[in-house]
Parts: structure tokens; C-alpha cells; sequence
């Protein structure tokens, strides 16, 4: 962290989460023992314009509250509107992916008329230091090591049969159970993915999609390191914040962090029913105890305020595309993209598809 503090002014990205909250409460720390004011806390929740949140918001509002009061961290919500989503549709198709940059449009903006020079974000965290531990059940099954395995199970405090066909269903393929849990929470769009169109995607023959066949934290943890995610995030964050001034950081990826997480015992990520436990235990005394043990990574206020903007757009994206129609819509299921564009329903159901669809499209430089 105090590698990454140099320059400034610093901002910090605050979710309510366990990475960035963990990376702006040390970085508000290192900065007061160097004399420097704390980091600007940016959080990607809406303003609630002295309104409590929704009751499936609250718990979202107090984690990022909680991080800020503690250091006494100045707050600045984003607030996505209909207008922003036309400016980032009609973008250059090549720049940041808009699912990755949507949120963080408003941030920059902020942060510009701040005069931030430095934003900290805690990306990465997931994928090594703060890893949840998947993988680790099957490895034990596989290499034959059941006295852990069965010690693992009575920790759980679940029936046998239910740990153990968790573990024989990350046998059969290590996202089936992420899959089946989107099914069981009605989230159906999950094989709904693209808008391409099917004459296209019969005549070409795509990639094959990486697969991670191998079991065991370590295996697991490199095979996300490797798969581009964190690049492309990390590229796009900084072409966009590049003309604003604002050079991105991000201190759970730091080179020595990483060697140590990939060189720890796959135990220390995973004890009984508590994941990430490594950066848990490390960090109970330094983050409030309602976000250090906080478990759920869904973020209904963040991703519902995104898309009631978009949906607000539809109208004027219908417009748009119906003046002039792309020249890249022979590349793109348009009939699908319409019943999506003219029924906000269809639209929450696989909002992912249909932003990917528009910037391909190049509203604003493709004609």
C-alpha cells in the first residue's frame, strides 16, 4: 500500500466489500501517518438524497457507511443517468467495455472535479490474496486425503449428503454449482449470454471457451490470473481515466502479495463454513466486524440504479437505431436486440447482452 501512495491527491474505490474496503482503510492509515489527508471514498451506490435506502439496499449502504465513518472518509456516490448512457453508448466500440466502465464513468467525473490524481481500487483481491477457497474440497476427494475431507464436512454443520454432492457436483465441471445457484435464485438469463446473429454464428467457428478442468486452489487461482479479466479491467480503467488525469493503482495485485498467496497453504482460504479466510483473519482488527465478515458479494442497489438508467435510454436508442440503421447489424440478432430495446423486461432479464450488442454496433461512430 505504501507503494501505490506516492503522488496524489488519492481516492480510494469503497464497495462495502471486503478488497476495497480493505484497501482504502489502510491506505486512510498510511496517509495520516505520513500527514497527507485520508483518500476520497468513491462508491458506485446512487446518492439517496436524505431518503433511507430501500430495505434490500440497507445492509449495501451500511457496509460502505460503516468503512467511511470509521477512518472518516469524505463519500461520493455515483449517480448513473439516462444522458451518461447515450454519451458511453455512442463511444468508440473499441474503447473500455461498457460493462466495466459504466459505473466507473460517474466515478471519474468526480474525481476529476476533485483534482484526484491517484484512484486505488482493490481488483484482484478475489483472485489470490482474498481467494474463497474453490477447489479445495475435490482436490482432498481426489488425492485421497478423507480424514480432512470428513473433518471439513462436520465443520459445515450440514448433512453428509449435501457437502458431499456439492463436491462431486465441482467434480463435474467447477462452475456448475455457481450455475445452478443463478437457476435456484431465478437469475434464468445464464444461458442467454450473446445477440449474435445465427447466420453469423453458424458460418464462423468461435473459440473455444477456457475451461478449468484442473481441481485445487492453486490450479484455480492461476487459471483466473490468466484468463484476462483483470487486464481488460485494468486497460480499460486506465485509457478511460488517462485524458482525466487519474492513473489507477491497485495494491492486492502487487507482485510480492501475489507470490505469497499463491504460496500459502490452500487451507489457510477456506476453515469450515468461513471463505477467504486468509484475509479475514488478517484484517478482524483493522475493518468493522460487519464487513470483515460479511459474505455476500451481490450488490442489488449498484446494479438496479445501472439499469433503470438504461432503461430510460431505450427510447432514444430505439430512435437512434432506427434512423439509421448500423452498418454492423448483419453481425447482430437485431430482432432479439429490438424485443430487448422495446420491453424493459426483456431488457432487466439480460442487460449484458444488449449493452455488448449497442457498443458493437458503434452508435456514434459506425454510421
Amino acid at each position: 500500500m505504501r507503494d501505490r501512495l506516492r503522488g496524489g491527491p488519492v481516492g480510494a474505490h469503497v464497495s462495502g466489500g471486503l478488497d476495497s474496503s480493505s484497501v482504502a482503510v489502510l491506505a486512510a492509515r498510511e496517509l495520516r501517518a505520513q500527514g497527507r489527508p485520508p483518500p476520497a471514498a468513491f462508491t458506485w451506490l446512487p446518492e439517496l438524497e436524505n431518503a433511507p435506502p430501500q430495505p434490500a439496499h440497507a445492509q449495501e449502504y451500511a457496509l460502505v457507511d460503516a468503512v467511511c465513518a470509521q477512518e472518516g472518509l469524505p463519500t461520493c456516490h455515483g449517480a448513473l443517468t439516462p444522458d451518461v448512457v447515450l454519451e458511453l453508448m455512442r463511444l468508440d466500440g473499441a474503447l473500455p467495455n461498457v460493462l466495466i466502465h459504466v459505473n466507473e464513468e460517474i466515478v471519474q467525473r468526480h474525481a476529476q472535479a476533485r483534482g484526484v490524481r491517484v484512484l486505488l481500487s482493490g481488483w484482484g483481491g478475489d483472485e489470490c490474496v482474498s481467494f474463497n477457497g474453490r477447489g479445495h474440497w475435490p482436490h482432498l476427494l481426489l488425492r485421497g486425503r478423507w480424514g480432512r475431507l470428513a473433518a471439513e464436512c462436520r465443520a459445515q454443520h450440514a448433512p453428509a449428503w449435501r457437502f458431499l454432492g456439492g463436491v462431486g457436483l465441482e467434480l463435474l465441471h467447477p462452475s456448475l454449482l455457481v450455475r445452478l445457484r443463478r437457476l435456484r435464485e431465478g437469475r434464468r438469463d445464464v444461458e442467454r449470454r450473446w445477440l449474435v446473429h445465427p447466420q453469423f454464428a453458424r458460418r464462423t467457428k468461435p473459440l473455444p471457451a477456457p475451461a478449468v478442468r484442473r481441481f485445487g486452489v492453486r490450479n484455480i487461482q492461476l487459471a483466473l490470473l490468466r484468463g484476462g479479466h483483470l487486464a481488460e479491467r485494468m486497460e480499460g480503467w486506465a485509457a478511460s481515466g488517462a485524458p482525466r488525469g487519474i492513473e489507477y493503482r491497485y495494491p492486492l495485485l502487487d507482485r510480492r502479495l501475489l507470490e505469497f498467496a499463491l504460496g500459502v497453504p490452500p487451507e489457510q482460504f477456506r476453515r469450515g463454513e468461513e471463505r477467504r479466510w486468509l484475509m479475514r483473519n488478517a484484517l478482524r482488527t483493522v475493518l468493522p466486524p460487519e464487513v470483515c465478515w460479511h459474505r455476500s458479494k451481490r450488490d442489488p442497489a449498484r446494479s438496479e440504479a445501472m439499469v433503470d438508467a438504461f432503461c430510460a435510454a431505450l427510447p432514444a436508442i430505439r430512435a437512434q437505431l432506427a434512423a439509421r440503421p448500423p452498418r454492423r447489424a448483419g453481425y447482430v440478432d437485431m430482432s432479439g436486440l429490438w424485443k430487448c430495446l422495446e420491453d424493459p423486461a426483456e431488457f432487466r432479464a439480460r442487460p449484458g447482452p444488449v449493452m455488448r450488442a449497442l457498443r458493437f454496433l458503434d452508435l456514434g461512430t459506425g454510421y
